[in-house]
């Protein structure tokens, strides 16, 4: 039994290159139909060496493939059946892939939950045999943005390995989003009627929580389900390793900043948590004095643009915006023993900028906040006399229970919705719906909810599977 879901997305991810997988990696190999021997000569484009466009698609799908198989584990292998077609495509929109596992299947040997249908590729790992004589994913990409000029005015695939420079629509991460969906995100529910597939819960379901209700999907009639697929904030994923990974990938999007002393300038001021570090984790409360930073070298000592001098370890620093970048700035403050950073606008008033990632913050794994101008003028005449709590309130993308929101669109956005994360992720996840070309995501918090549904996820750096800089895993989960 088949299902597909239409996709109106397109993501931006960071490429993430791994060596030979380690021992029990998945083997995916893409089995190319139409569209990969297109013999249109093309110039090799951003590490991409293909000179044909068949070639270059063929090179892209099969290394986010690749990337994909050094993440989970399995004995058999995993085909995908990959052509380009033409989909409906405008001058303003258009469905880019059609996506699906290839067909569902349940009470198989090894099967944690009986009466609950699996994708073909998560069943066969987990029985540990080939149940399944054809492919285990059907993908088609929409060849009309090569082929139709009027398709997004021309804006066309991007074929390379680098962020696109132009408008046009990186390919590589929609391959990598959509197998994500082949491989078993997404449910297999008609959110319209509320029908479940022959009347039989899929795995998805059963990690799907109306916050509403208390019920899972799994657990709710027909009606049920057609209302909590629009109960907008209310769905959530309550897997014990999505929501261990959302609390550690989402940045802040409410945070207490609250100076308790001097009492002439003590009160709670605004304040934006980073894309980076750890200012999204719920448990991240910092605490303590602020003490001014110096480089020892800038012109304003202040900006923090190279190792701290004579800092004190076990404040948070307070570092002045300047001319090097924020994740620099902060990891150099980490190492000096920093507790937390916070980083003072020098421009526009009181307003704020949410940091973005940058060469850097990748390591760094203490809260970092920015505050506006004029507040930073008020504090930064009273250091190191200024005492600082930073409590972070609420989380991008969860429910204030701390599950991950499951996109459910007060209307239901048929493909799209419950089977991609909520939209107000930040910082954006793979498995977002739409319209986030020009933001950066990685594997992020789906690694956790692919262990929740079954998949074994094989860690990737030495120190366990890293998700914004903060080790989750320390070895394979089950």
């Amino acid at each position: 039994m088949s299902f597909s879901k239409s996709l109106f997305f397109s993501v931006v991810v960071t490429v993430l290159v791994l060596a030979a997988g380690p021992i029990g990696a998945a083997t995916i190999t893409i089995v190319p139909g139409a569209g990969f021997d297109d013999p249109t000569v093309v110039d090799p484009v951003g590490g991409n060496p293909g000179t044909t466009l068949g070639e270059q698609r063929l090179i892209v799908v099969e290394f986010a493939a690749e990337q994909w198989g050094a993440l989970i584990e399995s004995d058999i292998e995993i085909l995908v059946s990959a052509s380009f077609g033409p989909f409906y495509c405008d001058d303003e929109m258009a469905v880019f892939s059609l996506t699906a596992p290839a067909s569902v299947i349940r009470d198989f040997a090894n099967a944690p939950f009986e009466s609950t249908w699996y994708p073909i590729a998560l069943a066969n790992a987990l029985a540990g045999s080939d149940m399944s004589a054809g492919p285990d994913i059907n993908a088609i990409f929409n060849s009309n943005l090569d082929d139709d000029p009027m398709c997004l005015v021309g804006q066309g695939w991007h074929y390379g390995f680098d962020r696109p420079l132009n408008n046009a629509r990186w390919l590589y991460p929609v391959v990598l989003h959509e197998l994500g969906h082949g491989l078993g995100f997404q449910n297999f529910v008609n959110e319209a009627t509320g029908s479940l597939a022959g009347d039989i819960p899929d795995i998805f379901t059963r990690f799907t929580l109306d916050m509403t209700t208390g019920k899972h999907w799994n657990e709710m009639d027909d009606s049920e389900r057609m209302a909590s697929a629009i109960n907008s904030g209310e769905v959530v994923w309550d897997g014990q390793f999505g929501k261990a990974a959302s609390e550690d990938w989402m940045a802040a999007s409410d945070i207490d900043f609250i100076v308790n002393s001097p009492e002439g300038i003590a009160g709670t001021y605004e304040t934006l948590a980073a894309l980076f570090g750890a200012g999204g984790a719920l448990s991240d409360i910092a605490a303590g004095d602020l003490e001014l930073v110096n480089d020892g070298v800038s012109a304003i000592p202040s900006e923090g643009c190279g190792p701290l001098v004579g800092f004190t370890p076990g404040r948070i620093a307070f570092i002045d915006r300047g001319s090097c970048l924020f994740g620099q700035k902060s990891l150099w403050a980490q190492q000096a023993g920093a507790t937390a950073v916070v980083i003072a606008n020098d421009r526009d008033g009181t307003d704020m900028l949410q940091l973005a990632g940058s060469p850097g913050g990748e390591l760094v794994t203490i809260p970092v906040v920015m505050i506006g101008e004029n507040d930073g003028n008020l504090i930064r005449p009273e250091l190191p006399g200024v005492n600082l709590t930073l409590d972070v309130l609420a989380i991008s993308g969860t429910h204030s229970a701390g599950y991950p929101l499951l996109h459910a669109p007060n209307q239901v956005d048929g493909g799209s919705s419950i089977s991609h994360w909520d939209a107000s992720a930040l910082p954006n996840a793979l498995m977002e719906p739409f319209g986030i070309e020009d933001r950066t995501a990685e594997f992020d918090i789906t690694l956790g909810l692919f262990s929740d549904i079954g998949w074994t996820v094989i860690w990737v750096f030495e120190s366990g599977f890293e998700s914004g800089g903060t080790t989750l895993w320390s070895e394979s989960v089950p």
